[in-house]
């Protein structure tokens, strides 16, 4: 039976999530084959049981060979390394660098799914291509040159460049008008007396 290469599409036949499969990988409950694959069977035998790496002790390893199998790395196909954390430990970096690296492209997998330790050695040396910036064309008008300001002001003319001259004089006519509106007051208030007055009179007539 073939084996299936991505452990998302282990997670979906056995109706996993993905985060699941992850955990049982580094808890060494599973293991991938050694072709790099995954084997659904033993995955699940492995969820449900013994841990593969013990079942691996046993069966691949001599009586004798025991007690040094469990710290000893897991080579397939002659060379590399299975376990991104071992990898981790043997280079002296944390698995999330790692992890981080292989994701910009620094370092990556043999063809066997597994990890040459001298190459991503190589690899973490080397820095990641650094993203393309925008072109500065596309910048707002803010990021202009003083240039581009001193002409904006030579190309402003009439009223707008004496705006302090235009908000003086209306500033100046609302208060003539404040001070008009006072003053006829005591007009209005004589003229609503005047009108009370000679409403009253008029009721008082009409009696």
């Amino acid at each position: 039976m073939s084996g299936v290469t991505s452990a998302r599409e282990v997670a979906r036949r056995l109706g996993l999530s993905h985060t699941a499969i992850q955990n049982a990988e580094r808890a060494g409950r599973i293991a991938r084959e050694d072709d790099g694959t995954w084997d659904v069977e033993n995955v699940q035998r492995g969820l449900s049981g013994k841990p593969a790496r013990e079942r691996r002790v046993k069966t691949d390893v001599a009586p004798d060979q025991t007690g040094a199998a469990d710290d000893a790395p897991r080579p397939v196909g002659g060379s590399g390394i299975a376990s991104t954390r071992e990898l981790a430990r043997r280079l002296g970096c944390s698995h999330t660098s790692l992890q981080k690296a292989e994701r910009s492209g620094r370092i990556a997998r043999e063809p066997n799914g597994r990890w040459d330790v001298e190459k991503v050695s190589a690899g973490l040396k080397t820095r990641a291509t650094p993203a393309q910036r925008a072109p500065h064309g596309s910048r707002g008008p803010w990021a202009k040159p003083a240039q581009y300001f001193s002409k904006l002001d030579t190309d402003i003319i009439g009223p707008v460049r004496n705006i302090h001259t235009e908000l003086e004089a209306a500033r100046r006519a609302l208060q003539r008008a404040a001070e008009q509106i006072a003053a006829l007051d005591p007009e209005i208030l004589r003229l609503e007396r005047a009108c009370d007055a000679a409403i009253a009179a008029q009721e008082r007539g009409s009696e």
